[in-house]
């Protein structure tokens, strides 16, 4: 049995974070980066349409641009959009 919860997803428009759900995890540490990792498959799933950008769109409107320079931007513009959280498990 999980000893923590997780909850993620995308914040503004996307709703935020969902319900909480059981995590795979056995420190707070853990459950955070598990919620994390979700957060960021999260928005790998809307990467590049309704204004969450990728890569690509990135280099396009910074063509001066080098990879370090797109890849730091694009890692700020994820984290800005990122909702999530862990917690102890509540008993039933």
């Amino acid at each position: 049995m999980s000893k923590y919860e997780i909850r993620h997803g995308l914040g503004g428009g996307f709703g935020g974070a969902g319900e909480w759900e059981d995590a795979y995890a056995t420190t707070q540490d853990d459950a955070e980066k598990e919620a994390y990792e979700c957060a960021i498959e999260d928005y790998a799933l809307y990467e590049g349409m309704y204004g969450l950008d990728d890569t690509a769109s990135i280099e396009e409107e910074n063509p001066d641009w080098d990879e370090d320079e797109i890849w730091q931007e694009y890692i700020e513009l994820r984290e800005s959009w990122l909702d999530y959280e862990a917690r102890e498990k509540q008993e039933e």
